[in-house]
């Protein structure tokens, strides 16, 4: 199948620095038929995210979510590459 992530914005080298320290990014996977808002975290800014919701709401509901090492383009692009092999979307 083939796909295209589509990023928020144009990001150079400096804004994907910016969002790998923030640790989450929005993205949409876009494939014949379909597309998906998909939300990206990596692992510690997932924690603190959950903990604030659960803190806050006292549950955490989360409909599309991508957990990788690190929120940045070659990560993220491999995972996605590897749930489409897998015919998650």
């Amino acid at each position: 199948m083939e796909y295209r992530i589509e990023w928020p914005a144009p990001m150079d080298e400096s804004d994907w620095a910016m969002q790998e320290i923030k640790g989450w990014i929005d993205v949409t996977i876009v494939w014949d038929g379909g597309r998906r808002d998909v939300e990206v975290y990596d692992p510690l800014r997932l924690a603190q995210s959950v903990g604030e919701l659960m803190n806050h709401y006292g549950y955490v509901a989360v409909k599309y979510l991508l957990v990788v090492p690190r929120v940045t383009p070659d990560k993220i692009e491999s995972a996605v590459s590897e749930l489409v092999d897998k015919h998650f979307f």
